[in-house]
This record gives structure tokens, sequence and C-alpha cells, in this order.
């Protein structure tokens, strides 16, 4: 009995590349202008990124995702990887960035300590977790510490 060859269909799909909505490719893009505006400046220390932003809540809301995409390689260990605007690969970073603003967007709370757990460095955790709110708050989402 000879078995029969089937050829191999390609998907569809990339599936290399996850699926997203136009408001999640807008905020990934924003990231990215961010994390390009940022590159130019100063890296700044996660506990005086925090302080400078509990001054006045108001006017610091604009400046939380600066803040975040600037002291986020101090939790991280390591500068963190973006990729130019309308790029249409991601690196992990991106990811990963985009899925813990999602999550605590929608109050997932599990979600979020799972992801901030998995790459932030322990003593960076509620520092980072603050400047995620404060990111989700100018993205017009509802989030809780």
């Amino acid at each position: 009995m000879i078995p029969l060859k089937t050829p191999v269909q390609q998907p569809a799909i990339d599936l290399r590349q996850p699926l997203r909505s136009p408001a999640q490719t807008r905020r990934l893009n924003r990231l990215r202008l961010s994390a390009m505006r940022c590159r130019a400046s100063a890296r700044v220390d996660v506990s005086a990124a925090c302080n400078l932003l509990c001054v006045d809540e108001a006017q610091s809301s604009l400046r939380f995702e600066e803040a975040l995409l600037r002291s986020l390689h101090q939790g991280l260990g390591r500068k963190p990887r973006f990729y130019g605007v309308g790029e249409t690969e991601e690196s992990f970073d991106e990811q990963w960035l985009l899925q813990v603003l999602d999550a605590a967007e929608q109050g997932d709370m599990a979600s979020v300590e799972f992801l901030v757990r998995s790459r932030i460095a322990k003593t960076m955790q509620r520092s980072i977790r603050f400047l995620i709110r404060g990111a989700v708050g100018r993205f017009g989402g509802r989030f809780t510490l």
C-alpha cells in the first residue's frame, strides 16, 4: 500500500503576527512614536518618574505613557525593542506592552499581574503598574491597583 501525498496548503492567514484591531494598531503606532521620542531623551529612574507624575495629576496624565516607555528599561533589565511606525512586524516587547495595556483597560487584574510579574523585576513591579494605570487612563480605560 502506497500512502497518498497530499499537497501542503499555505494558511490563508499569516499566523506569525497577531491580528490587530484598528484601535490596537493606532495604539501600537502611538507607542512607537513615543518610543522614538524617548530614544533622544535621557532614561528616567522608575521611582523618579512616578514622583514627578504625582505632583499634578491633571497635567501628568499626558506624560504617563512617555514615563512608562522611558523607564521600562529598568524593569526589564535591558532596553526594550520598538520597530518603526507602520511596520507590520512586532517585537516581543511591543506585543507584551499591548497585552498588558489591553488587560489593564479591560480591568483584568489577574492578567496584568501575570504579565508584569513575568517580565518586570520584582523591585520595579509596583511602579510599572502605576505607570500602566496612568497610561490606560490616558487611553480612556478604567483600572485600579
